[in-house]
């Protein structure tokens, strides 16, 4: 039986202690919700290259086998629900490898075979800011009334705007924002806050840019059953 979950008291080392008790020698997990939820806030209370660090210094100092093979796993663990945290951290990848050729090197080969940073795709793409082509620009003609766009299709376009900006935002992303208090450094989120207020802004100047006050009515009825169709396609996505 494993001691209660520690969410209030526990430090941090019996955090992680909990975590690694978590599985068993065979990889199957007890807790997999805490386990991951854990993982993926862990950067509140210690950087991943510290807890790498951790892991790497329990699997050396003196820990049996059955201790070793829980770390694999859960680092195995770690690596499957959060890959993009190895590919944009290089240190973190590192310390890894460190601990696979550790494994390797006291004749644990097959525990770390459990351990295959290597294998982690690439996720630049999710950093990339779309850039704007100048010659492209320039030679077409764009319009930002959009009047040939019924409610249903005007919501389809901003959803999808939407969804692809949120998809390239992660955890870092927010992490960075909370303790810096700005979107220094952080492209992704300060392009994702830019792009719902240029459409506030673009609404705006719909509304205004009508002479009379039934007019400007009927703008705003207009953007309200593209509200309503918004929240058809954003619950759909998800």
């Amino acid at each position: 039986m494993m001691d209660p979950l520690p969410l209030d008291s526990g430090t941090v080392d019996e955090v992680v202690d909990f975590c690694i008790q978590s599985f068993d020698s065979e990889g199957t997990i007890k807790n997999p919700s805490f386990v991951k939820m854990f993982l993926m806030m862990h950067p509140w209370y210690i950087s991943s290259t510290d807890l790498s660090k951790k892991l790497l210094l329990q699997s050396q100092e003196g820990s049996t086998e059955d201790i070793r093979a829980k770390i694999c796993h859960l680092v195995k663990y770690w690596i499957s629900e959060f890959p993009v945290e190895f590919d944009l951290n290089p240190a973190l990848a590192d310390q890894i490898k460190d601990l696979r050729e550790n494994l390797n090197t006291g004749g644990n080969e097959t525990q770390s075979q459990l351990i295959d940073v290597e294998s982690v795709p690439s996720y630049k793409w999710k950093r990339q800011v779309t850039q704007r082509v100048p010659s492209l620009s320039k030679r077409r003609k764009m319009s930002l009334l959009f009047d040939h766009l019924d409610p249903c299709e005007l919501a389809e376009h901003l959803t999808y705007l939407e969804y692809k900006s949120f998809c390239k935002i992660m955890f870092q992303d927010y992490h960075s924002f909370v303790m810096h208090g700005c979107t220094v450094d952080n492209p992704i989120l300060e392009r994702f806050i830019t792009l719902f207020n240029s459409v506030s802004q673009w609404i705006q100047l719909m509304v205004l840019s009508k002479p009379t006050a039934p007019q400007r009515a009927a703008v705003i009825a207009h953007f309200l059953q593209v509200a309503q169709k918004k929240e058809t396609h954003r619950f759909g996505m998800t």
